[in-house]
């Protein structure tokens, strides 16, 4: 008999009574969640040949062949590490930096930020910048797991200094492993060799293939860029399609 009671009211009361009260100094706020995301991505309509190729995730152990690699083709990448991972492997961030290659911000340890209060945001952003300018790096951007974010996240990353950064050219190298797999969807066809390549320098069959993919992008015209490089030739930022779309499936908690 309770639930029954329970049941009516709820279907009883009006919707609006539902709603958090507006004028609560806490609680969520109905616009922001409501609001949609500013377009990010400074993609498709870039400087032609600009190739800024950008690794997330990492360090890992992976990663200091892939260093070797880079180095004996003479590209500079730009590295989106976590800042769990940096301090389990800070020679290896001191080496991207010896190298040439930029370091940025990817979180501390790749949460879905949209599902973070304001102040685990801050802490994410906040213990990697620490962890990072520790060792070295002085970041200007962020790249939020799984390319998810909303409006609060782009200005909480302002305060901090940061710029959110997508990519343009999902690689998918969680899905796919070779390089004529990676090559065809980083690369549709009658699409230009240019924009921002997202891989992932935690795979080791990405790290096989990423000569071959070098090696072709480079014959087909792209002039290998940072991040940094490539936002500064490329200053007008282009629409995503889904900006607040994760980049692969979030795995269960």
């Amino acid at each position: 008999m309770r639930r029954l009671i329970i049941a009516l009211c709820v279907l009883l009361v009006p919707q609006g009574a539902l709603a958090w009260p507006s004028w609560l100094p806490f609680g969520p706020k109905p616009s922001a969640l409501s609001a949609k995301p500013p377009s990010l991505d400074f993609g498709d309509k870039a400087k032609a040949g600009d190739c800024a190729i950008t690794f997330d995730d990492g360090p890992g152990p992976h990663t200091g062949a892939l260093l070797d690699l880079l180095a004996a083709r003479k590209v500079k990448a730009t590295f989106f590490v976590l800042g769990q991972h940096a301090r389990r492997y800070p020679d290896l961030i001191r080496r991207m930096l010896t190298d040439g290659h930029e370091v940025e911000n990817h979180s501390w340890d790749h949460p879905d930020m949209r599902k973070l209060d304001e102040a685990a945001r801050r802490k994410e952003i906040e213990d990697t910048l620490a962890e990072l300018k520790a060792l070295g790096a002085e970041p200007h951007y962020f790249r939020p797991p799984y390319g998810a974010y909303d409006p609060d996240l782009v200005g909480l990353a302002r305060k901090e200094g940061l710029e959110l950064v997508l990519w343009s050219r999902d690689s998918e190298d969680w899905r796919y492993h070779t390089v004529s797999a990676l090559e065809g969807n980083i690369l549709p066809v009658g699409q230009g060799a240019h924009g921002i390549f997202l891989f992932h320098d935690i795979h080791d069959s990405t790290i096989a293939a990423m000569g071959g993919v070098l090696d072709d992008l480079g014959k087909r015209g792209c002039r290998f860029v940072t991040v940094w490089q490539f936002r500064s030739a490329n200053a007008t930022p282009q629409p995503l399609a889904q900006p607040q779309a994760p980049d692969r499936p979030i795995p269960p908690q």
